[in-house]
């Protein structure tokens, strides 16, 4: 296994960060009485929001811009990093994302010095899956990039590089310097990763987009390609991608806070002409997923936005990057966020009448009919684990709440 360099030490009165896209140098982030950014570039392919176009004036709030913001860690990640750096730095949003920033989900980064951080040498994918160290696979990846992944979520995971060596472990394709999610279950819930495995293969066969994925032989952690990488050009170049917090103007821990109406509304304002057809039917899709398996975490965060720069006309929904059973562990769980106004499942005919009333589809029920036949039709294709004896029900009663009257 290859080392991670050390990560250098952020001074104790940082006031500057400089801001980059893929496609170069954006600006700065200067910490005054607010946070406060400015462009200081004149491409507008550097642009690093939808939200935020190239102005001379600068972007001041009390708040990290939404792009920006979205990536901070939180739950495992969060504590990781206290525990290791409190007793030295200050932690607060901008010194963690001086720690996390060159290295973010999405194509803006953060760094202390005006160049980009050089990129790690790569894990070797095959070796990860087939685990035999002694010490927790997870456990060995945090050590090594914790310090350096940023991206959200309560879940313990890290951001790491990744080279495919050729084996047949992992016959997926071109895996040679890509980049990798990987994620473990948890002590709070045990299995998550096999959990996830099973209803990303559900998306999968559902014809939802989403990323190449992978569990290892131990079943210890779920390992996902980030979904926002350019794969028409080389691996270091990444597409931008903004969250439903960054795009409808919420803190992270308000991910809970809002409504799949407004995360309907955010794809129609935002998503470009050609794309905003396909946008809405896929967030539909993945929507009626969600109530057949029962993923009562399919919050703010879990929806975003992918594009090449601000300026193109490719803005779209990205692949579905995170879907779990939770009923499986918390029976009583209900939805993340409201629907019609209450946070309950709902039933087929609210489901119909939310894909054509928000998604601008004529017949949702048919693509409805199709999730439910992939739910209860679902074989998995490993051993299962415990967990399934416990997700199986659970998603055979939501699959069965939404399907066609008999």
């Amino acid at each position: 296994m290859t080392t991670m360099p050390m990560k250098p030490d952020i001074p104790k009165r940082l006031k500057r960060l400089h801001v980059h896209a893929s496609q170069g140098s954006a600006g700065q982030l200067a910490r005054e009485s607010q946070f406060v950014f400015g462009y200081r570039t004149e491409d507008p392919a550097c642009e690093i929001s939808l939200t935020m176009p190239l102005r001379a004036e600068t972007y001041a709030s009390n708040l990290l811009p939404g792009v920006l913001r979205q990536n901070l860690p939180e739950g495992y990640l969060l504590d990781w990093i206290h525990a290791r750096f409190s007793k030295t730095m200050k932690m607060d949003d901008f010194n963690l994302l001086a720690l996390v920033g060159a290295d973010t989900i999405g194509r803006v980064s953060v760094n202390i010095d005006e160049d980009p951080t050089a990129p790690m040498q790569p894990e070797d994918l095959s070796a990860l899956l087939a685990w035999k160290g002694s010490e927790g696979l997870f456990d060995h990846l945090a050590q090594k990039y914790a310090a350096t992944s940023g991206i959200s979520g309560v879940q313990p995971k890290v951001l790491i590089p990744a080279a495919y060596d050729g084996k047949e472990t992992v016959d997926k394709g071109h895996m040679k310097d890509r980049k990798l999610i990987v994620k473990a279950s948890g002590a709070d819930y045990e299995e998550l990763a096999e959990n996830e495995y099973h209803c990303m293969a559900m998306a999968r066969l559902a014809g939802i987009e989403v990323p190449r994925f992978w569990l290892s032989e131990n079943r210890e952690v779920f390992v996902i390609e980030r979904f926002d990488i350019d794969a028409s050009v080389d691996a270091d170049r990444y597409l931008g991608f903004e969250d439903m917090t960054a795009l409808t103007g919420k803190q992270n821990r308000e991910k809970y806070d809002s409504s799949y109406e407004n995360i309907a509304k955010a794809i129609d304002l935002f998503a470009s002409a050609i794309h905003k057809s396909s946008s809405l039917m896929a967030f539909f899709q993945s929507l009626c997923l969600s109530v057949a398996v029962r993923n009562g975490d399919a919050h703010l965060k879990n929806f975003g936005l992918l594009y090449t720069t601000p300026q193109t006309s490719d803005v779209r929904l990205s692949p579905l990057y995170d879907v779990v059973c939770t009923t499986a562990y918390l029976p009583r769980d209900t939805p993340a966020l409201k629907m019609n106004k209450a946070k309950t499942w709902p039933t087929r005919a609210q489901l119909i009448e939310f894909g054509k009333a928000h998604c601008q589809l004529d017949r949702p029920q048919e693509i409805i009919d199709r999730i439910v036949d992939v739910v209860r039709s679902y074989v998995p294709d490993i051993a299962p684990g415990p967990i399934w004896a416990r997700m199986h029900p659970e998603m055979e009663k939501g699959a069965i709440s939404i399907s066609a009257p008999a």
